[in-house]
């Protein structure tokens, strides 16, 4: 065995012991932050805007797959104000769930913790009842910020629809386009497997909702 190759399983094998030491599922930061977790989406499912805003930091970013880059703290309270508005709770009430077993948390030098999880969504129907319809992941920095923990970056990625209906793709598409109505128009875009909805009122996209297939036909 060569010195080279003995020094670089050396460094393999100290990466892989490192990452697996630094990988928590238990202890009093792992503990914090699923707290810190479940705080936070209840604020998110219950549309409690001013709570929802005390975890965000003042330099707050958002990375989404599907909706793109949010920017700042304040454009994020703007997108929940849509997001909880009347209209849009009315056409599409969610309801995240964490999968269990799937949080994992890693120190980051005694200045916050890096969180990794997997969800679920739920989309709530007017007789009380729920259906599981989408699943995700998501990784987010807290930093410990005076005392108290804040989120400061958030990435949601992979989104998958869950829809016990699918339809193929070339029904889909005829779905597709610009629908007007006397006071607004109803856009609707294809996204993999799903259609989604936005409302455009004078021009400024509003709210916007994921359709589910009800029946193949």
């Amino acid at each position: 065995m060569t010195k080279i190759f003995r020094s670089t399983l050396l460094i393999i094998t100290l990466m892989s012991l490192s990452h697996t030491s630094f990988s928590q599922q238990s202890g009093e930061l792992y503990d914090e932050i699923v707290r810190m977790d479940s705080l936070y989406f209840s604020a998110q499912n219950e549309c409690n805007l001013d709570k929802y805003a005390s975890f965000l930091s003042e330099d707050f970013e958002f990375f989404h797959d599907k909706g793109g880059f949010t920017a700042s703290k304040d454009d994020e309270m703007k997108g929940m104000a849509i997001f909880c508005g009347d209209e849009q709770r009315s056409r599409q009430p969610l309801r995240r769930e964490l999968i269990e077993g799937t949080l994992k948390v890693f120190p980051m030098n005694n200045y916050g913790a890096l969180e990794f999880c997997d969800h679920i969504f739920y989309l709530q129907i007017n007789d009380g009842t729920e259906k599981v319809v989408g699943s995700s992941r998501m990784t987010a920095l807290w930093k410990l910020i005076d005392d108290e923990w804040k989120l400061t970056r958030v990435i949601s990625y992979d989104h998958q629809p869950l829809a016990e209906i699918e339809l193929p793709g070339e029904t889909l598409d005829q779905y597709v386009g610009d629908y007007i109505l006397p006071d607004r128009v109803v856009n609707i875009v294809r996204e993999g497997k799903l259609l989604r909805a936005t409302d455009i009122t004078n021009g400024v996209p509003g709210w916007n909702t994921e359709l589910f297939p009800e029946s193949e036909n």
